[in-house]
């Protein structure tokens, strides 16, 4: 299957990378991102994607597919120019295709988010899983069909909802393979990346300016934090996407029934249905 972002001009320009970041989503990785932005770094973050539409989202299930599951060929350094070629740090999508990453930027200086296992399945699970749980019940599984970003969020959501549950959603064992499979993945990049390389912060000790400034070499900034992104501001930021894939979704299947249903009524007043 062809990949859409071989379809993409390889860009004139690409900006140097100043930081990778491999941390999973749900680890403090929106608040740092927005962080990023006030320190005047240009941050790729799934913020991005969303802003970006279907082709952004694409882009990311053909890499992910490719890494977890070996489905088509794995991107390269050259696919992550086309990709990143306007930003100079990369956020969370590393996460889903870890060792491409690496392979990709064997240089790079790294920083790791960690969280507590437990606390980090329950996060997700209170925000990609219930996405994934909107895509796949009545009326989204119908309604995703219209939009091609709900198309594509939704592969999202059940591909790696599917990887880090060992397949058993969001059920109490699927929670528990969660939470193992995140701390295995924490591990995997603790003996992949060269310590001296790799800065790792514990959300539970503190994470803000003074974690992040001196590791980058710039100056602490006199404004607070930004917000670490509860589950509620997680749908406050997702909401207008899943309202406009809710609503073209209306839009379609109504466009579709109503002559369906008007066609069937001319069949029932002219007797054409008689047995």
């Amino acid at each position: 299957m062809p990949r859409y972002i071989d379809t993409l001009p390889t860009p004139t320009h690409v900006k140097p990378k100043k930081l990778i970041v491999l941390s999973a989503p749900r680890t403090g990785t929106h608040g740092l991102y927005q962080a990023l932005k006030i320190l005047g770094f240009k941050p790729y973050h799934m913020a991005e994607v969303l802003k970006a539409g279907p082709t952004s989202v694409q882009i990311m299930n053909d890499g992910l597919a490719a890494e977890m599951f070996h489905q088509g060929k794995p991107y390269g350094r050259a696919e992550f120019d086309k990709w990143f070629a306007d930003f100079d740090i990369i956020i969370e999508m590393p996460f889903f295709m870890l060792r491409s990453t690496l392979k990709a930027y064997p240089d790079a200086k790294f920083l790791l988010t960690e969280r507590n296992p437990d606390k980090w399945a329950k996060s997700f699970v209170n925000t990609v899983g219930k996405m994934t749980t909107v895509f796949s019940t009545f009326p989204m599984n119908i309604f995703r069909y219209f939009d091609g970003f709900a198309i594509h969020m939704s592969t999202m959501g059940n591909q790696i909802l599917g990887y880090y549950s060992n397949g058993y959603g969001l059920s109490p064992q699927g929670q528990k393979y969660l939470a193992e499979n995140y701390a295995q993945y924490i591990a995997e990049v603790k003996r992949l990346v060269p310590p001296e390389q790799l800065k790792v912060c514990k959300l539970e000790d503190g994470f803000g300016w003074e974690e992040i400034c001196p590791y980058l070499g710039v100056p602490v900034p006199d404004a607070p934090w930004p917000s670490l992104h509860t589950p509620e501001e997680f749908q406050q930021t997702a909401g207008p996407r899943f309202k406009a894939a809710f609503y073209k979704g209306l839009i379609g299947t109504t466009s579709i029934l109503a002559p369906i249903i008007g066609v069937g009524f001319w069949f029932l007043r002219k007797g054409r249905l008689s047995l």
